[in-house]
């Protein structure tokens, strides 16, 4: 479902999930071989994350007390480059409303370096 900001940055074939568990991030990932990604929650290194790094993120650094909503959003930029945000919801409690202690990675593809990787 394209909504209007994605209809604003020119984003086509916008496709949402969402998922129990980390399982649709790591296929997400692997389906995305040789770029790089992002993640502020990351520390040092913030940008230029290989995949295989933060497939080593996911599964384990993640705390595992957790229980893990995953959400992507795929799409294909204006410059017509497949893209992918990540959002893995780490929740606490068997409440579902706002607590401290739950914890937020936010994951987004990087452009390619070079236009014929398009993937």
């Amino acid at each position: 479902m394209e909504t209007v900001i994605d209809w604003l940055l020119g984003r086509k074939c916008v496709e949402r999930k969402e998922c129990e568990g980390i399982g649709l991030a790591i296929r997400t990932i692997e389906e995305f071989p040789g770029r790089t990604f992002r993640c502020p929650e990351a520390r040092p290194k913030t940008s230029g994350i290989s995949s295989e790094e933060i497939l080593e993120l996911i599964q384990q650094e993640l705390p595992i007390y957790y229980d893990y909503t995953t959400r992507t959003k795929r799409y294909v930029s204006r410059g017509g480059i497949s893209q992918v945000e990540i959002q893995l919801v780490g929740s606490l409690g068997i409440v579902d409303r706002y607590n401290p202690l739950d914890k937020t990675y936010h994951i987004a593809a990087e452009p390619p370096a070079c236009p014929e990787c398009q993937n």
